[in-house]
């Protein structure tokens, strides 16, 4: 009876554990793809105010994640409906720095399926004006034109993605997409989802063996003298 609980519970553990494999393998698959990469598709993107900001602050040990699962990186593209655009990453207090005292849309959230963009307004003082952001020496990665695309290698730091006008007015109008990509990640789901369908069906199998397994006897009550 003992063997025949063990059996069953092991078959339980191993079936659950096994589809949460599966199933985390699934999901990276299809968020990833065979490329590895993570994409938002092609959206329109606008700010009435000089820039469109998203913070990327804390980023921590991207050598350890490199070395588990692969390097990752950023690719970011963002085509003008008008003017030429520029688009730049770099060290959040230099970014701030260039940006203080003008009004700018800071991304506070945003989802990739569906689509949506959430952003806080932060008033500038009336009195600043842009210089151009060419100018500046800060950025480790910049790109402009009428479309501007910025490859970066995510290291550790803290850092503003910012997106303005070339000639650093206000009112920026673009199509724009990224791309996530984590080198091994395609192979690290895959892996997931195999080995989840193999521990899925080893505990089906170790269910059937326990409930194959024979029951105890009921145990009989010495009929009485006044029992038939």
């Amino acid at each position: 009876m003992a063997k025949r609980v063990i059996l069953i519970v092991l078959g339980i553990v191993l079936c659950t554990l096994g589809a949460i494999s599966a199933a985390g393998g699934g999901v990276l698959l299809a968020l990833f793809g065979p490329d590895s990469t993570l994409t938002s598709g092609s959206h329109r993107v606008t700010t009435p105010t000089s820039a469109l900001v998203v913070a990327m602050d804390d980023i921590k040990d991207t050598k350890g994640f490199g070395s588990a699962v692969g390097e990752p990186s950023l690719k970011v593209t963002a085509t003008s409906t008008g003017k030429p655009i520029f688009l730049g990453i770099g060290p959040a207090d230099a970014v701030d720095r260039y940006l203080s005292g003008v009004p700018v849309d800071k991304v506070t959230d945003f989802d990739v399926e569906p689509f949506r963009l959430d952003t806080a307004r932060q008033n500038g003082n009336g009195t600043t004006q842009l210089t151009p952001p060419q100018a500046q020496t800060f950025w480790a990665a910049q790109s402009s034109g009428t479309t501007a695309t910025v490859n970066w290698k995510i290291t550790d730091g803290s850092y503003r993605l910012v997106l303005i006008n070339a000639d650093a007015s206000p009112s920026v109008t673009v199509d724009g997409k990224f791309a996530l990509r984590i080198a091994n990640l395609f192979a690290i789901g895959l892996t997931m989802l195999i080995a989840g369908v193999a521990v899925v069906v080893v505990g089906i199998v170790v269910l059937v063996l326990g409930a194959r397994q024979p029951t105890a006897p009921r145990a009989t009550v010495p009929a009485g003298p006044d029992q038939p």
